[in-house]
């Protein structure tokens, strides 16, 4: 449950993030056509907010002076965060939030462990594809004999 969920907060949150750094950009706020990255930190949003939901009647304190209800424990954390480091990514902690809600609401529900691993697969390739276009990782003989061998077996004109 708690993998599954996981990494669904993991490529829900960069997709978001991407999609919403795309729309700024386009809408003329040039700052964040040199973003490059997003941490970890999404996904904690993403599960404050899963916890908020799931336990609503509690509250939490801050600092031992105010009492904070739970379920607007991440918006709190959010604006806390944004002030303490203004470096962190807004938009990313915001889309851990908007993910968080959509696995707490059960809008990923459907997603058993085949969906799972397909993901899991899916972000792995993606990350190995990016590593070798952009590192010397990879630059390494086993490597190299592989990579010849897909490019071998690749039909004539696709490559």
């Amino acid at each position: 449950w708690y993998v599954r969920y996981t990494l669904v907060m993991l490529v829900g949150t960069m997709a978001l993030v991407i999609l919403s750094y795309h729309v700024l950009v386009r809408m003329g706020h040039e700052r964040y056509e040199r973003v490059t990255a997003v941490g970890y930190s999404c996904v904690v949003f993403g599960w404050m907010t899963v916890l908020s939901v799931r336990q609503p009647t509690s509250s939490l304190s801050l600092l031992g002076y105010v009492q904070l209800p739970v379920n607007l424990a991440p918006f709190g954390s959010l604006i806390f965060t944004s002030i303490i480091v203004p470096q962190a990514s807004f938009v990313g902690h915001l889309a851990g939030i908007v993910v968080g809600y959509a696995v707490a609401w059960g809008a990923f529900a459907w997603m058993n462990w085949w969906w799972t691993g397909a993901l899991a697969l899916a972000l792995a390739t993606a990350v190995a594809t990016s590593l070798d276009a952009t590192t010397d990782l990879f630059d390494f003989p086993a490597a190299r004999r592989l990579r010849s061998m897909l490019i071998a077996m690749m039909p004539a004109g696709s490559g």
